[in-house]
């Protein structure tokens, strides 16, 4: 009697940690979600690498704001369709370079979060600063700071 219960225990134990081994693996941290973000505004610039940053944009559901050199341009319902246009101009001259990751900073507070990263390029130094917002279950940019 003794050794069945000692059996129903170790397979109940299994069961648990296996369950909770699989949550684990399922459940997608906001910190992950961030350097997944992360990685896709970093390494080398091509096509796809934009797409992939402006996936997480969509002025439709969160207004967006760009800051470059002391400019700032707003994109919102009415010309959502214009970022990625405006984006893929703005990063043509970057096409084929890399950005390597030198340091990064990431805040997250509730709804909010906020990535500061210093990237070297082919020119020299950048400084970024994303801050996103949480709609739902999806992180998107509501402003990028470039100096």
């Amino acid at each position: 009697m003794m050794r069945r219960s000692g059996i129903y225990l170790l397979v109940t134990l299994s069961i648990v940690v296996g369950a909770a081994m699989v949550t684990d693996a399922i459940v997608v941290t906001d910190r992950e979600r961030m350097d997944d973000f992360i990685e896709s505004v970093t390494g080398e610039v091509s096509s796809s690498r934009i797409d992939g940053a402006l996936s997480y944009a969509d002025p439709a559901k969160v207004p967006f704001e760009l800051i470059h050199e002391g400019r700032r341009r707003k994109y919102g319902n009415r010309n959502a369709s214009a970022l990625k246009m405006d984006a893929r101009k703005a990063l043509a001259s970057l096409e084929g370079s890399k950005l390597r990751l030198i340091q990064e900073s990431v805040s997250l507070q509730g709804t909010s979060a906020r990535i500061a990263l210093r990237v070297r390029t082919n020119s020299g130094l950048a400084n970024t600063v994303f801050d996103l917002r949480r709609e739902n279950d999806e992180w998107l940019l509501r402003r990028v700071t470039v100096n």
